[in-house]
């Protein structure tokens, strides 16, 4: 193939893609505003999840949940220490986060003045 025709066949695919460029755009147009349209559904099914969460974990005994919490942050030191990405190891430690919440959360806690 000589470098005529290469051009060629590139100047072609180009012309291509500029010309389905419109129609791609208009799809993720669609794309987006659909997703937009159930952004409040997902947003009170996720807020409906976490209540439930937290209602859950405040039920649990304190072993249980100290457990859960011990767990969550030796997973996080392994991560860390291995040299894991950062968002790997913020994520292996979210649970004892949620798990202080529920404890310091707790309907009828005492909190110490």
């Amino acid at each position: 193939m000589t470098i005529t025709q290469v051009r060629k066949r590139a100047g072609h695919s180009f012309n291509t893609a500029m010309a389905h460029g419109g129609e791609f755009a208009g799809e993720a147009r669609v794309h987006v505003a659909d997703a937009l349209d159930h952004l409040p559904e997902a947003v009170d099914l996720a807020r409906t999840g976490a209540i439930e969460t937290t209602t859950t974990l405040q039920t649990m005994g304190d072993p249980t949940l100290q457990l859960l919490a011990a767990a969550s942050v030796g997973c996080a030191t392994g991560l860390y220490l291995a040299g894991s990405p950062r968002v790997m190891t913020l994520a292996a430690i979210a649970p004892a986060v949620i798990v202080g919440v529920a404890i310091l959360t707790r309907p009828g806690r005492q909190h110490p003045r």
